[in-house]
């Protein structure tokens, strides 16, 4: 895909004054109503490459689709890589394994679907995840914003406050968080059902609710790494919930990661517009926000 590098200036700059706000340590109520704990701090720039599925819970337990690839082999095939789902996922209601099965035969005869980032719509959650290259994370007492090199996604929990009432499905939906130690809860409810779960082109629908549990952990050498747990509940296209974990890297600092799109405290923005087309996928329409389709 063609792309255009644009400094998102004032975002950078509500980044940073968001940033002064966040540095004063951040307090929120855990869920059960007991003492108030420190919240941890996610602020900075995160980055993993392009996602070849998420990994299922160490302890067991319904995991996310999968290839019926190991990574290894996934990863050997490089830009050439075959995206084949394994649909015997007991997860699955026949019909979501059915979609998963057409979008991997589809991928095997040279006719990929593609996916929503490619073709410029939003990711919605959790596939929200999948995106590569960099993120950086703004973090203040009342909310905390996810914002993405990647295609203009941006994402906002607001802290300590419930849901609101009935809400309109959207790409989205309607997140809310509150910090349990080191770790950001996040609740959404309100997605449609125009976006997959993962890269395998999962279907949901707007029963969908997701929570996801984030936080910074330490790799073996020392390094940041943001992991993002989330459970998926949806009725309407799974026998059972279920979990995934995706990894980021933190970028900068020792031992941290160097990502193509960003450095020096400054998020770059790979554009999805203008016509854009991405090798090997058959031309589709550019959304527009006055068009029905994306809305």
């Amino acid at each position: 895909m063609s792309h255009r590098k644009i400094f998102l200036a004032t975002l950078t700059l509500a980044a940073a004054s968001l940033a002064v706000g966040a540095s004063q340590s951040a307090v929120s109520q855990p869920a059960s109503g007991g003492p108030a704990a420190e919240a941890a701090d996610l602020n900075g720039f995160w980055t993993h490459g392009f996602s070849l599925g998420f990994d299922p819970p160490p302890e067991g337990g319904p995991g996310p689709v999968h290839d019926i690839k190991t990574k290894a082999q996934m990863r050997a095939m490089g830009q050439f890589l075959v995206h084949e789902a394994d649909a015997s996922n007991p997860i699955l209601q026949p019909w979501a394994a059915a979609e998963i099965k057409k979008a991997s035969e589809a991928e095997k005869r040279g006719a990929r679907i593609p996916s929503k980032q490619e073709i410029c719509f939003p990711s919605g959650v959790p596939n929200y995840w999948t995106h590569p290259l960099l993120m950086q994370i703004v973090q203040t007492k009342d909310y905390v914003v996810f914002l993405h090199a990647r295609d203009h996604q941006i994402r906002i929990v607001h802290l300590n406050k419930p849901h609101v009432a009935n809400p309109q499905p959207s790409w989205y939906g309607d997140s809310v968080g509150h910090f349990e130690g080191d770790t950001l809860v996040v609740d959404t409810i309100g997605l449609n059902d125009k976006t997959p779960v993962d890269v395998f082109h999962t279907p949901h629908t707007a029963k969908e609710h997701v929570v996801e549990r984030i936080r910074v952990v330490r790799g073996s050498g020392g390094d940041k790494n943001l992991e993002v747990r989330f459970t998926v509940d949806d009725p309407g296209a799974f026998t059972i919930s279920w979990t995934g974990i995706e990894t980021y890297r933190g970028v900068g600092g020792p031992g941290g990661a160097v990502d193509p799109v960003g450095g020096g405290d400054v998020l770059q923005e790979e554009v999805c517009a203008e016509n854009n087309r991405a090798i090997g996928i058959p031309d589709v329409a550019i959304p527009t926000e006055t068009s029905s389709r994306f809305r």
